[in-house]
């Protein structure tokens, strides 16, 4: 069954497992670590990009363009 499932699938599960442990462990990297304490807008805007980046796998396999 899990042979069916598209690869981006695979890669979109990992980025929101990974997102959770982000959320959980307040740090997130971009290009440097940033911490929900001392820097929560950068931290904020790195997690909906990762967010987003993983949302993007799940729409891509029936993307209207490809």
């Amino acid at each position: 069954m899990a042979a069916s499932f598209p690869w981006p699938y695979f890669l979109g599960s990992a980025l929101f497992i990974w997102l959770l442990f982000d959320l959980i462990r307040g740090e997130v990297y971009l290009w440097q670590p940033y911490e929900r304490t001392t820097q929560p807008n950068m931290y904020w805007f790195c997690i909906m990009l990762w967010a987003l980046v993983a949302l993007s796998c799940f729409i891509y396999p029936h993307w209207p363009f490809s």
